[in-house]
């Protein structure tokens, strides 16, 4: 669904679950996407809205330093109860498509929930941020030298389908994140939004497939983490331990391992253990090349790992490595 759609949806859900009226204008400048005023009972009120498909917890995080004293209101699609209860607790009100509400406004009070979610559309895939395309723009965003080298290159080091590469550039360039600097050369723009939305489809789309299992690590070496050896590149920290290597600002509780190596060596090698809600998460390392830190992930995963957890220590951290390390690319 449109964030248009979404809009009106939204407002009409309002007023079948509250009764109450609301009139949208749409801002186009400014940094919110518009105002919807909302009539309750002869009482008008103002919020400054923020519209999406879906909001995680960096998104509030921006609204709250952007618009915190303007009567900030969330409207989206859905919102995941972790993201309710952190709104609420900031007393920011919000709206889903479906009409469930959160409003608190001196003596008014509206919690409704419990309303039967919406479908989603199917959409057309876009190709830079769906399937083996995650891959192939990572490739760019991690190493951009890559994005002017001949197809059949590109495809081979991102191990992708050549028809893949010009999908994925095709759609980079449609979207404005691929533009031309003369007949030879082209540079990926718009950074900081670009690397958000690959973040967002990388934990969405590729990470879950990329899982091999939850561990348990003992607790000497748990402790000693730092002084764990994996001998060859084959194997990488991601998430928080990583963050703390590239920020030293973050005790990890939660331990996000990279690896090429099957479960089976992992285990017998780092004396890991199997267990349902073990602390330590295992994934693929689907990348072949080495980044400038070679005990841990690119930056670009670290940050993907953090800014898509409900942890808002993990998310300012997540925000440091994009200053240190993403800005320029």
């Amino acid at each position: 669904m449109k964030e248009e759609n979404i809009i009106h949806t939204a407002i009409e859900n309002l007023k079948r679950t509250t009764g109450y009226k609301a009139n949208w204008v749409e801002n186009t400048k400014g940094n919110f996407d518009g105002v919807l005023t909302i009539n309750f009972n002869g009482r008008e009120i103002a919020f400054v809205v923020e519209v999406k498909q879906e909001f995680r917890l960096h998104h509030i995080e921006d609204i709250l330093k952007r618009n915190r004293d303007e009567n900030p209101l969330i409207i989206a699609m859905r919102l995941f109860p972790n993201i309710k209860k952190h709104l609420r607790e900031n007393h920011i009100a919000y709206l889903e498509a479906n009409g469930n509400t959160y409003i608190e406004q001196n003596e008014i009070l509206i919690r409704i929930d419990g309303q039967k979610p919406i479908q989603p559309e199917k959409t057309r895939t876009n190709h830079a941020f769906a399937g083996v395309g995650i891959k192939l723009l990572f490739l760019y965003l991690t190493n951009p030298k890559w994005i002017n080298k001949p197809y059949r290159e590109i495809a081979k080091k991102a191990k992708v389908a050549l028809g893949t590469v010009t999908k994925v550039n095709n759609a980079l360039k449609k979207l404005g994140y691929l533009v031309s600097i003369d007949d030879r050369t082209l540079m990926l723009v718009n950074n900081e939004e670009i690397i958000k939305r690959w973040a967002t489809a990388y934990a969405d789309e590729l990470k879950p497939k990329i899982k091999l299992g939850i561990f348990q690590l003992d607790i000497k070496r748990l402790n000693n983490w730092k002084n764990i050896d994996f001998i060859d590149n084959n194997t990488v920290w991601g998430g928080e331990p990583a963050a703390d290597i590239l920020t030293n600002y973050l005790n990890p509780t939660q331990f996000t391992i990279y690896t090429k190596l099957n479960t089976t060596t992992l285990i017998k090698n780092q004396y890991l253990l199997p267990v349902e809600n073990g602390q330590v998460e295992v994934f693929e390392k689907f990348w072949d090349f080495q980044g400038d830190n070679q005990k841990t992930a690119p930056p670009l995963i670290v940050y993907a790992d953090l800014i898509n957890t409900d942890d808002s220590r993990n998310i300012e951290v997540a925000n440091n490595i994009y200053e240190r390390y993403l800005k320029d690319i």
